[in-house]
């Protein structure tokens, strides 16, 4: 896939990639690909937000569920980050995940190609204490 990270001013990640090594058979950016790279944004948001409360040692995170919107092809390089989250919603997830180890999150990623805004990816992810039963 060619991914490259980078750290935006926020401190949230962005994960670009090549459209060459993503494309399909229309020339225009691979429909998978845009969802992998939107999930791998998001998964990274849901580490970098317990990391940032101190609690992200030991924790298994996974996707619960995806659903992309695709809205233009992509013609070029393109990147995903997830959206900022709301700080209410954030501060639930963290204070259940410190009381619990276990605690899902839904949250949103953009999928941009030369600044243009060409999937919506909404999602839901359970992050858990690696020692928490489920």
């Amino acid at each position: 896939m060619g991914v490259d990270a980078t750290a935006q001013a926020d401190g949230r990640i962005t994960i670009a990639v090549p459209l060459a090594p993503n494309v399909n058979d229309k020339g225009t950016g691979f429909g998978g690909s845009l969802a992998v790279v939107a999930t791998l944004a998001g998964w990274v948001e849901v580490q970098r937000q317990l990391d940032l409360a101190g609690l992200g040692d030991s924790v298994e995170i996974v996707i619960q569920r995806g659903e992309t919107t695709y809205l233009l092809p992509v013609t070029a390089d393109f990147s995903a980050t997830a959206d900022e989250l709301d700080t209410d919603v954030l501060g639930r997830f963290l204070r259940l995940f410190a009381r619990k180890g276990l605690a899902r999150l839904a949250l949103t990623a953009s999928v941009h190609c030369e600044g243009v805004l060409t999937a919506r990816f909404e999602a839901e992810y359970v992050a858990k204490r690696a020692e928490v039963a489920v």
